[in-house]
């Protein structure tokens, strides 16, 4: 099973978040809201980060930077991993892919605050929007999106 890592962060403003949405029907994930992000673009050294625990690694940040700025065209500091205060390790989860392939996410989330830049979706997302914390019981989410705002205590 194909695998991919993806960097995903919770971005904040006061008490509101970025959450993304992707276009109707296209996977993974199609017709509901998720915390942003991408893939690494270095699946071997992503895949030696992971293995060694080192989620703190700059590399992780870099790649979150380049998402968000690609996803939604925004600057983000303060990054931090959920891992180990939220979580005892990263969310991993299973679904199908763009072509139709199963699989197998390894999720690094990431809190971090919002740095500037204008909100707008990019190739990946057909919405982008700020949504208050406690709003997000509201709103459709992916399921390891919503796993993971539990653990935040913000659903």
């Amino acid at each position: 099973m194909k695998q991919r890592y993806i960097v995903c962060g919770i971005v904040r403003k006061g008490d509101e978040i970025i959450l993304g949405k992707k276009a109707k029907g296209v996977a993974p994930y199609p017709d509901v809201w998720h915390t942003p992000g991408g893939g690494a673009d270095d699946f071997e050294l992503a895949r030696e980060l992971y293995a060694k625990g080192d989620f703190e690694n700059i590399y992780f940040q870099n790649e979150l930077k380049r998402e968000m700025k690609e996803e939604l065209g925004i600057e983000i500091a303060n990054i931090r991993s959920i891992v180990p205060e939220y979580r005892f390790e990263p969310r991993q989860s299973e679904a199908m892919g763009k072509q139709g392939e199963m699989i197998h996410f390894y999720f690094l989330e990431y809190l971090c605050d919002y740095a500037g830049g204008g909100l707008r979706p990019g190739d990946d997302l057909a919405e982008a929007k700020w949504v208050k914390k406690n709003e997000l019981k509201n709103i459709s989410l992916t399921p390891p999106s919503e796993e993971m705002y539990n653990e935040l205590g913000w659903l």
